[in-house]
């Protein structure tokens, strides 16, 4: 573990030496080891600091006290057996880049998903054999313990190593595909995504210096002793470094900084269900989970619709990657707003399309169940044709038993007319828990600011009647990868988060705000009506601004000056 603390600064070596020393891998709190550096004669400074640098090098984790929900515990990593992400975001963008002008960038995400899942049958096939099986034996159950990757009719073994192992056989990858396919129940789409990419016209002899280039450096990229965090954080990565790009045609992409807040605020609880009607690549459903697992070890069961197909099928991938077991979920596809296929779940969390025009009373009341929706809350209750944003609150406090996060536009908080007649009655049925303003240009598609809007049907009795509003519209760090956009560090998180959890206010940051005050406001939820940023003051030295305006005002005389002896010059003249 000594190790690990080599790439960091002395102010970390040093302190994270310290709390290892003391704790190894036994949990331990943030005041304990506030304690450990007092005792061991080292000024702490900011203890927390030190654990959110430590967290973000992958040296510890954080999860939930399970005796005290609001506190946090810490544990030093044993693990250390994966290749560093660096390596791996280094290979995948250079295949990026290679593929850049020929194919769709999805290609990349079904290569990753095949090289990976190929690395863990058969890292499970030998570990079988070393158990005394044969290989056909070994073969077989890894077939019922993972996925079938060979044909038990054909005798055929169908991973991704059998079939790059030469020109001839790079020819056979999308039949390949095709054929896990229809191997595994779980992955039936997969033939339509190789038929939409055209993979089978992509894989020729025209192309084959490319296919050769990019076998050769997954080939280099072993997945068997990586975890799937690891794994599916590449897959992460391809679809972030694509996102300015596919943004512009119409594809939304999450930040995974903004889908993190979102969990933490909802504190989902294991063995629960969650749903994410506008799931998309399944971000926010993988954040759960994982939420779940890195405080609970729990277990949570997801389920996603997507009216786009192909990105329906790319979360369930995504979903597999990340070894999230096939019985563990459901994604649909479809349209969410005019036919859920999705029933009553615990927690709901999405960031859908904003501003969703084309959803007004003719379009969703043509479903007898949709009309439930609309009417449950808020009799008559459909959004306006221009913007369904409240039509997606309603479909999401409606399927939910407790809680509900979402991502929207700001203008959903203000905005007038129908919009305005939704809001008024969500607000006086008490729904509304929290509001937070996000920071602006978080989002590659749009520079404004998002919120967050946190709804509970079940609020504690001390929160009942008053809604939270956070301004964290200056909780932000520079984006490092590209520089026009902002992102939330783990600091801004985790103070959204406290902030929220104890229900505080907050100078300049958060308000805790009663709803007879928000009716007087006619319903106006814009979060700076209620919390505007605390501004540093300058400080002014007097004697010095007295100075400069003198200065100022004896240069200006001489310039009239000078400009006078000129006009009397040119009077001279004539």
């Amino acid at each position: 573990m000594l190790l690990e603390f080599v790439d960091l600064d002395n102010w970390v070596k040093k302190r994270g030496s310290i709390l290892f020393n003391k704790f190894k891998y036994e949990p331990f709190t943030l005041e304990e080891a506030d304690k450990v550096l007092k005792e061991s004669g080292i000024e702490a400074e900011n203890t927390k600091e030190l654990l959110s640098i430590l967290k973000r090098k992958g040296i510890v984790i954080a999860k939930k006290d399970p005796n005290d929900r609001r506190k946090r515990l810490y544990q030093f990593i044993k693990s250390a057996k994966k290749p560093t992400r660096d390596n791996l975001i280094k290979n995948l963008k250079y295949c990026a880049d290679l593929i850049r002008t020929s194919v769709d960038y999805k290609v990349l995400l079904v290569f990753l998903f095949y090289k990976a899942v190929s690395d863990k049958y058969l890292s499970l096939v030998e570990k079988f054999v070393k158990d005394g099986y044969s290989k056909t034996q070994a073969y077989l159950m890894a077939n019922r313990s993972y996925l079938k990757l060979y044909d038990e009719d054909e005798g055929k073994l169908y991973v991704w190593h059998e079939v790059v192992k030469s020109r001839e056989t790079i020819m056979e990858l999308a039949n390949a595909l095709n054929k896990i396919a229809n191997l595994n129940d779980n992955l039936k789409d997969l033939s339509k995504l190789v038929e939409v990419l055209g993979l089978i016209g992509f894989i020729n002899e025209d192309n084959m210096h490319i296919l050769e280039e990019l076998v050769r450096v997954y080939n280099e990229m072993d997945f068997s002793e990586i975890d799937y965090d690891a794994i599916g954080d590449a897959y992460q990565w391809i679809l972030s470094y694509f996102a300015p790009q596919k943004c512009k045609e119409g594809e939304v992409y999450t930040p995974v900084e903004v889908v993190r807040l979102i969990v933490n605020l909802l504190d989902i609880e294991e063995d629960s269900e969650v749903l994410d009607p506008a799931c998309g690549s399944g971000t926010m459903l993988i954040e759960s989970y994982r939420y779940i697992k890195d405080n609970y070890g729990g277990e949570v069961y997801l389920y996603g619709q997507e009216r786009n197909e192909i990105m329906a099928i790319l979360a369930k991938l995504n979903l597999i990657l990340h070894g999230i077991d096939s019985e563990g979920y459901e994604i649909y596809v479809g349209n969410s707003l005019k036919n859920p296929k999705f029933g009553e779940v615990d927690y709901t969390i999405a960031n859908p399309p904003w501003n969703l025009d084309g959803y007004n009373e003719d379009v969703l009341k043509e479903n007898p169940e949709v009309r439930k929706i609309y009417n449950t809350f808020v009799r008559g209750g459909y959004p306006p044709k221009q913007s369904a944003d409240w039509a997606w609150i309603q479909l999401m406090i409606y399927f939910a038993r407790k809680k509900a996060g979402i991502v929207l536009d700001n203008g959903a908080l203000f905005r007038g007319g129908k919009e305005k007649k939704i809001r008024k009655e969500i607000v006086d049925k008490d729904l509304i828990e929290a509001i937070i303003l996000l920071p602006e240009k978080l989002f590659y598609n749009v520079t404004a600011p998002g919120i967050v809007m946190i709804l509970n049907k079940n609020k504690p009795e001390e929160r009942k009647g008053k809604i939270l509003f956070i301004n964290a519209s200056l909780e932000f760090e520079k984006h490092p990868d590209v520089r026009r956009l902002n992102r939330l560090s783990e600091e801004n998180i985790d103070k959204i988060v406290e902030v929220y959890e104890n229900w505080e206010d907050v100078e300049g940051f958060s308000r805790v705000v009663d709803l007879e005050e928000i009716r007087k406001n006619d319903y106006n939820l814009n979060v700076s009506l209620y919390v505007f940023p605390k501004v540093e003051e300058e400080e002014i030295d007097i004697e010095e601004v007295f100075k400069e305006l003198k200065d100022i005002e004896k240069e200006e005389k001489e310039a009239v000056n000078e400009v006078m002896s000129y006009v009397e010059e040119i009077l001279k003249v004539y």
